[in-house]
């Protein structure tokens, strides 16, 4: 398999957000659901790798998979905590994309080297709020990475919400991402997130998806 294909799936795990707290127009999601959900898309993802030869248009496909599957409102929200509260229409407009790519590209960069394999998928365990997390086993021809997908439906959509890697949730990396920059503004923020993405590759097609 090769590198772009293996980083484009595993980029899939990299990406967190919260999950603890129902969202508007939240529900509760059935556990079976929620583990059929988990299975149509890692089926979908290594469809993907066995029948794209193209790494650019394989790539593209997974950003479009990645962006259909995760709740990136939720993730951004988070991410700025009470400077969503504030933000104007417009710089939640310009965040969301610059965000997005972001997150996607660090995701990449951080495990797309991993020898993905295989997944299996195993217990789901119901959360309190409404959403279930899912168990899911990858193979990447070393130790096994666990990991714990969690899975939500709010205003009729089902969406991934929150990953645990190995008993480690990122959600609080993302939370704390810009306050350890120093950044206390939603037009810093902004500002910090186009020079983070300045070569992003996905942000065109992200940016294209969002309008």
């Amino acid at each position: 398999m090769r590198n772009s294909a293996r980083a484009a799936f595993v980029a899939l795990i990299g990406v967190v957000s919260l999950g603890f707290v129902p969202a508007a127009g939240a529900a509760t999601v059935a556990p079976e659901a929620a583990k059929q959900y988990m299975t149509d898309l890692g089926n979908r993802a290594m469809d993907t790798i066995a029948k794209q030869p193209d790494a650019a248009q394989r790539n593209a496909q997974f950003v479009a998979l990645m962006l259909d599957h995760l709740d990136f409102d939720s993730i951004g929200a988070f991410a700025i905590g009470k400077l969503n509260r504030a933000a104007t229409p417009e710089e939640k407009r310009a965040y969301k994309p610059l965000f997005a790519a972001y997150v996607i590209d660090v995701a990449v960069a951080k495990f797309g080297d991993l020898p993905l394999k295989s997944f299996g998928l195993g217990s789901v365990q119901p959360q309190p709020n409404g959403d279930a997390k899912v168990f899911t086993r990858l193979n990447t021809g070393g130790t096994p990475m666990e990991v714990y997908w969690r899975v939500h439906q709010a205003e009729g959509k089902t969406s991934i919400n929150d990953i645990e890697v190995s008993g480690y949730s990122l959600a609080m990396h993302y939370r704390g991402d810009f306050e350890r920059a120093g950044v206390g503004t939603m037009s810093g923020v902004i500002d910090r997130l186009r020079e983070l993405t300045k070569g992003s590759k996905s942000l065109p097609q992200i940016q294209q998806a969002m309008r």
